[in-house]
């Protein structure tokens, strides 16, 4: 998905190649400009040169360009020399349990390892599925610490069925996620808009203030429920309706409880929280979807080690 930034009067009256690598500090400013010369930066939908100066109101595209699968660089592929579990593999779809750290695609602007490295070195001819060599045959995804079960094609016809049920909402997901506080009431419906947060183009924002009535957003709907009560937090059971953004972590934070570990979704109050988990605990722990020959199949993704041993200790 593309990111788009709105630029403020304190972000205006500077080049755009030092505007950018002061936003995304991640990113050198040398980095900025070679994107900004292979056309993948626009300003209100034109092309600029890296000496643009920003004005007030203008609208900053960055564009999301995925690295090709096959122009992957030989590397180990987690920390350790570890590997990602295939949960079931046919002739037309692999799932797999994703570990958390681990991109979905690869992208240009991340080193961060991804699926689609794991995919094309268990299966070479997957970088010819989907649109576009970037896709690898994945249909959908998780976020990058995020963990659990994830469907990829191995063909172009199981791409395109897995994708139309996507997209046509006909797949149910879970989800288990940890949460700060006792959740009251302990299930219920999440039916509130996400859009993308004037003030931080990173994160996603729900459509709750006459304040936020002007921004662009999108229906989403989460089901909750509560799977058990610890002294601090509350294990869900999660269920996206919609499909967007970090939406459940949008969501779960809008109506009070974030997750635990979030880094990007949460309260101040548990900003400095000492836990001895270093990502959110969020898993995909079962998808039920129907393959190519018709039938429709539950796959399950046992819990991550980390979210276990977290759980335990907080029992």
């Amino acid at each position: 998905m593309n990111k788009k930034i709105k630029i403020t009067p304190s972000q205006a009256n500077q080049r755009i190649d030092k505007f950018l690598s002061s936003f995304y500090s991640e990113n050198s400013r040398a980095s900025w400009q070679k994107r900004i010369r292979n056309k993948e930066i626009l300003v209100n939908d034109k092309e600029i040169k890296p000496d643009y100066i920003l004005k007030r109101g203008d609208e900053v595209e960055i564009l999301e360009i995925l690295a090709p699968c096959d122009e992957i660089p030989p590397a180990p592929f987690l920390k350790g020399g570890g590997n990602i579990k295939i949960i079931y593999e046919d002739d037309d779809v692999i799932v797999i349990n994703k570990p958390a750290g681990v991109l979905s695609q690869n992208a240009e602007s991340s080193k961060s390892p991804s699926v689609s490295d794991f995919l094309v070195k268990h299966y070479q001819k997957i970088k010819e599925v989907g649109e576009d060599e970037q896709r690898c045959g994945t249909v959908h995804r998780l976020d990058k610490d995020t963990s659990g079960v994830m469907i990829v094609a191995k063909n172009n016809q199981a791409f395109e069925f897995l994708k139309d049920q996507f997209k046509n909402r006909k797949t149910q997901k879970v989800y288990l996620a940890l949460v700060y506080g006792k959740v009251n009431p302990p299930e219920g419906v999440i039916d509130l808009k996400i859009g993308r947060s004037k003030t931080n183009p990173n994160m996603q924002t729900v459509i709750d203030t006459k304040k936020k009535e002007n921004i662009k957003s999108r229906e989403a709907k989460t089901i909750y429920k509560t799977i058990k009560n610890f002294e601090n937090y509350t294990l869900l059971e999660v269920q996206p309706k919609t499909g967007r953004m970090h939406q459940i972590r949008v969501h779960l934070k809008a109506i009070g409880y974030p997750v635990v570990g979030d880094k990007k979704y949460f309260f101040k109050k548990y900003k400095n929280e000492n836990l001895e988990l270093d990502r959110q605990f969020l898993h995909a722990i079962e998808l039920n979807i129907k393959l190519l020959n018709g039938k429709n199949r539950i796959f399950k993704a046992e819990l991550a080690d980390d979210l276990k041993k977290f759980l335990d200790k907080s029992s």
